[in-house]
C-alpha cells in the first residue's frame, strides 16, 4: 500500500484501495469528529470561505451511522473558523438496493435533525461496480436533498443517458461526457438541453488515470463553451492536493487569467447547496473582494 501512495498515477481501482485507508483510520466517534476539524481547518488556510464536505456514513467501533454523522455534524457546528461549512452524504455504489435505501433513511432521518448543515445526497465509488438507481434519488429530492450524482468517470453510455434524464442538481467528474471524450453524442446532445453544473476535480483525474493530462482535461470543454463547472478538489488528502493547487492547474493548463478565475468563482456560488442568503452573502464577500484587488487582476 505504501507503493501505491508514492504513485503519482494509480489505476481506479488503486484510487479505491486508497479511501480504504482513510475509513479505517476513522472507524470511531472520536476519530470521525477529529478527522472532521482537521479538514475544515485546512480548507480554512486555504482561504476558503465555503465548504461543502462530502462523506459516506458507516458503521464503525461501536458507531453506527447515525453517530456517525452526528460526530460530523458536531464538528461542523463546533467549528470556530470564519467559514460556511454544509454536509453532503454519499451512498457507495457498491451497496445493494437494500444497503443503498437503509442507509437513504438514516440520510433522511438525520437531515430532519440536522436541516441547517445536512443540504444534499451523492452517488459515488467506483464506477466499475453497481450502478445508478433512479427512485433511490427520487425520494432523496422528495425528503429535500439536493443531489451530485458521479457521472461518466468511465465510459457508460447507458447511466450516463439515465442520470442525465434524472437531472441531479449537480454532476461528478463527466470525463466521457463529451464526444471528443469518447461520449456519445446524443448524451451530450441531452447534456446541452439541460446544462447541469460539473464538479472538475483535476488532480484526481489524472492521478486516476481517467485523464491523460492537465492540458487534455475535459474542463476545457466546459470553459471553451461557456458550461457550467465548479472546480473542486475531490479528496485533497487522498490526491494531496488544495483548492489553490486546482485553480493554478486550471491557470496554468488552461490559460484562464486571475480575473477569470474570480468568475468561475462568482458562478460556482450558483450551483451550491446552501440558501439564497447565503449566496448574496458569497456574492458580495467576493464583489468586496474583487473591488479591493481590481487593479491588480487587471495587470494580467
Amino acid at each position: 500500500m505504501t507503493e501505491v501512495l508514492n504513485k503519482s498515477q494509480r489505476s481506479l481501482s488503486e484510487c479505491f484501495e486508497v479511501f480504504k485507508i482513510a475509513h479505517n483510520a476513522t472507524n470511531n466517534v472520536e476519530a470521525v469528529f477529529a478527522a472532521t476539524q482537521s479538514v475544515i481547518s485546512d480548507f480554512h488556510m486555504d482561504h476558503v470561505v465555503y465548504l461543502e464536505l462530502r462523506t459516506t456514513p458507516r458503521a464503525g467501533q461501536d458507531m453506527s451511522k447515525e453517530d456517525y454523522i452526528a460526530a460530523v455534524v458536531t464538528a461542523i457546528l463546533a467549528n470556530p473558523l470564519e467559514i460556511i461549512v454544509k454536509l453532503i452524504l454519499s451512498i457507495d455504489r457498491r451497496n445493494s438496493i437494500e444497503q443503498s435505501l437503509d442507509s437513504l433513511n438514516v440520510i433522511l432521518k438525520m437531515k430532519l435533525k440536522y436541516p441547517d448543515v445536512i443540504v444534499g445526497i451523492d452517488f459515488s465509488g467506483n464506477p466499475a461496480e453497481g450502478e445508478f438507481n433512479e427512485d433511490l434519488f427520487k425520494k432523496a429530492r422528495e425528503g429535500g436533498l439536493k443531489t451530485s450524482i458521479h457521472c461518466g468517470e468511465i465510459r457508460n453510455d447507458e447511466e450516463i443517458e439515465k442520470i442525465l434524464k434524472f437531472g441531479p442538481d449537480r454532476l461528478g467528474h463527466a470525463t466521457f461526457l463529451h464526444p471528443e471524450y469518447e461520449g456519445n453524442p446524443n448524451n451530450w446532445k441531452l447534456y446541452l438541453e439541460k446544462k447541469i453544473p460539473v464538479e472538475c476535480c483535476l488532480t484526481s483525474n489524472v492521478i486516476c488515470g481517467t485523464t491523460k493530462s492537465y492540458p487534455e482535461h475535459h474542463i476545457r470543454e466546459w470553459i471553451r463553451n461557456s458550461l457550467p463547472h465548479c472546480i473542486c478538489t475531490d479528496d485533497k488528502g487522498v490526491f494531496g492536493t488544495s483548492l489553490t493547487k486546482e485553480y493554478t492547474l486550471v491557470a496554468e493548463h488552461h490559460g484562464l487569467k486571475p480575473k477569470d478565475l474570480w468568475q468561475t468563482t462568482c458562478n460556482s456560488v450558483d450551483y451550491i447547496f446552501a440558501s439564497d442568503d447565503i449566496k448574496t452573502r458569497l456574492k458580495v464577500k467576493l464583489m468586496n473582494w474583487y473591488n479591493k484587488h481590481e487593479r491588480q487582476l487587471c495587470r494580467f
